[in-house]
């Protein structure tokens, strides 16, 4: 099988460890790359997957899609603070057609990236991460068509577009919310709605799933306390509820999954359990970017679901009490690597990148 490595100098340290040799690198030209040659400006390599270590070739799926990631927060920060018609919508059609790509072939490593780095900038981080977990969950309840679902799908970047400024200072908050917070929370559905319009937004599944998507199928959701019977804003009600749940704040710890989706299975709807039950079978009680402890005291970065919901593939990078060996990807599925529990992020301080992690491994 063939892999794409878009940059040739991520190569060089490879190859100096041995992971892979220059027998097994090509241009897209066909040549053989060569090391010691310069290669044609920006021509693109590919690599027989086989002759690479399960760490290398993560390490180089991860440092282009992370690149991408990185590129998305930019330009979908800069779309919901500018707030310019003549911008908006092709970029968010960009974007929706971005994620949507993501979602289909790299949705665990994506999901951990954001899951991880949450905190680096909260309210459009989480805009991603939920629409990462909506795009998901929406191709596999077979619900939706395409259409509708990238509808959707730009609803979720874009839910919050009334009240960023807020949410970026509910994260260090640590007292109550104040009347006109509460209020602002309140409203945002319907003043998030009325922004989209102005900025141009005339799909009317993209404004109805913003505009409901705190509405609850039993009716004591807001702002208006309706029953909400749309499929879609139900599903990216739950999307946004889990991710919420499991985000770290100053005055609580973050929820574990477990903990998230029996919250969300409370509800006792069937929609809402539906949608719920597809979270739980694609993450698993681990999602992808959780922290978590083994047997041993190793602690680690949940990376990769495994065959089952509990046994990820983690990126362990500590030991307690003591310092360990190096980091190492762990699958939890053996005998004496299990997960013991997930950890909240706030018990361990600043953590480093991912990226910086899994360079450790390789």
């Amino acid at each position: 099988m063939l892999i794409n490595i878009s940059d040739a100098q991520v190569i060089q340290p490879l190859l100096q460890r041995k992971s892979l040799s220059p027998e097994h690198l090509y241009l897209y030209s066909g040549m053989r790359y060569n090391p010691n040659a310069r290669s044609v400006a920006g021509e693109s390599l590919v690599a027989l997957e086989t002759e690479l270590a399960q760490s290398s070739l993560l390490y180089l799926q991860a440092q282009d899609l992370f690149e991408e990631l990185n590129c998305c927060h930019k330009v979908l920060s800069k779309a919901l603070a500018d707030e310019e018609p003549e911008n908006f919508l092709p970029v968010l059609d960009e974007l929706a057609e971005r994620f949507k790509h993501i979602a289909i072939h790299h949705f665990d490593l994506a999901y951990a990236y954001l899951a991880w780095h949450t905190s680096d900038d909260y309210p459009v981080m989480h805009h991603m991460l939920v629409a990462l977990t909506l795009m998901r969950v929406g191709m596999c309840s077979n619900q939706f068509s395409e259409c509708e679902l990238m509808s959707h799908l730009k609803a979720a970047l874009t839910m919050n577009i009334s009240m960023l400024t807020l949410q970026a200072r509910l994260r260090a908050q640590t007292e109550p919310l104040s009347r006109d917070q509460r209020e602002t929370i309140r409203k945002h559905p319907e003043q998030s709605a009325n922004k989209l319009k102005l900025l141009g937004v005339k799909d009317e599944v993209w404004i109805e799933s913003v505009l409901m998507h705190h509405e609850l199928p039993d009716g004591t959701g807001y702002p208006n306390q309706v029953s909400n019977n749309n499929v879609g804003s139900v599903l990216l009600s739950v999307c946004d509820s889990f991710n919420a749940r499991m985000a770290q704040r100053d005055y609580r710890s973050n929820f574990t999954a477990e903990q998230a989706v029996k919250d969300l299975f409370a509800h006792a709807d069937h929609l809402y359990s539906s949608f719920t039950a597809i979270i739980l079978e694609q993450l698993g009680i681990y999602p992808a970017g959780s922290l978590v402890q083994l047997q041993g005291n190793q602690i680690g970065c949940s990376l990769i679901r495994g065959e089952t919901a509990i046994s990820p593939v983690v990126l362990v990078f500590r030991n307690l009490p003591t310092p360990g060996p190096s980091a190492a990807l762990v699958d939890t599925s053996t005998d004496g690597y299990k997960v013991r529990n997930a950890l909240p992020r706030r018990d361990l301080g600043k953590l480093p990148g991912l990226l910086e992690l899994l360079s450790k491994v390789v």
